[in-house]
């Protein structure tokens, strides 16, 4: 067994604790290892249910290792990950959908955003690979992947109603992305939505609309940048502590990852109230 096999297989056995050694080493075999990652990436993909039940841990390993890398030939292996069905996403994933995909997809696009639009405008996506889809296409702006004029281009094209019914948080997430980016050139095209009532309150209301606005270009760039830093640190190990809260101590093995950062702003709490109301209905069903 190579040594790259042997870190692998260390990823995948977990301990309880964050392998930050066993990752410095991982970075000094970046031709060997690569391989290795994309596999468990195409493992996860073809048969999440096996996967999910052999109990595997290296795949939070991969996808940070992977994107620190900003390998390109990881972009469609981790849209095929993300897009399994949804107790098995929950269950490898959670949190990691909304909180940390949009990172992923950012690093190993390699500056082409033609996929990432595609899972926007797939109306059969899952809602919150849609709308961290949406995010991926605002870092790339702020990364300077793309320009903010390409970005707001690409945005405006999501003002289709044939992509989403009223109330649903496809609307929301756009919203919500387009203040982040302040969304002067489509000022109108927002205010028609909230006037159509396609906009859920709970999700982002307009009174967030008018304080972006208020603050001015300048000002939401900024507030920008500082969330780029967040979510983009290039130190592999600040990237992985982000998103990745390895279980506490007297947990079970098979309890989910869920996110280091407790979710604060609008739009996550947004998505963790749907998230919820999600649960709740299947659980009454049950």
């Amino acid at each position: 067994m190579s040594r790259a096999e042997e870190l692998v297989a260390t990823f995948d056995d977990f301990t309880g604790n964050y392998k930050r050694e066993e990752m410095e080493e991982a970075l000094t075999l970046r031709e060997e290892i690569t391989p290795l990652l994309l596999a468990i990436l195409d493992d996860l993909a073809a048969e999440p249910e096996r996967y999910a039940a052999g109990n595997h841990h290296a795949e939070i390993y991969a996808v940070a290792l992977l994107a620190h890398f900003r390998e390109i030939r990881a972009h469609l292996p981790i849209i095929r990950a993300f897009s399994i069905p949804d107790e098995q996403r929950e269950y490898l994933w959670s949190d990691m959908l909304t909180e940390t995909l949009p990172a992923l997809l950012c690093r190993t696009s390699g500056g082409d955003y033609t996929q990432i639009l595609k899972i926007v405008r797939n109306r059969d996506a899952y809602e919150f690979l849609r709308s961290s889809a949406m995010e991926a296409i605002k870092l790339g702006v702020a990364c300077g992947d793309l320009s903010r004029e390409e970005g707001i281009a690409l945005f405006a094209s999501m003002f289709d109603e044939s992509l989403a019914e009223s109330g649903e948080f496809f609307w929301g997430a756009l919203v919500c992305e387009l203040l982040d980016l302040y969304p002067g050139e489509l000022i109108g095209e927002i205010r028609e939505l909230f006037a159509k009532g396609y906009v859920c309150e709970g999700d982002v209301a307009l009174e967030d609309l008018e304080r972006t606005m208020a603050k001015g270009l300048d000002a939401v760039k900024v507030e920008l940048e500082r969330k780029l830093k967040w979510q983009l640190p290039e130190d592999v190990h600040d990237y992985l502590s982000s998103f990745a809260c390895f279980r506490q101590k007297g947990l079970a093995n098979n309890t989910p990852v869920s996110s280091l950062h407790t979710a604060t702003n609008k739009k996550e709490k947004a998505r963790n109230n749907r998230k919820q109301a999600k649960k709740s209905k299947r659980n009454n069903r049950r």
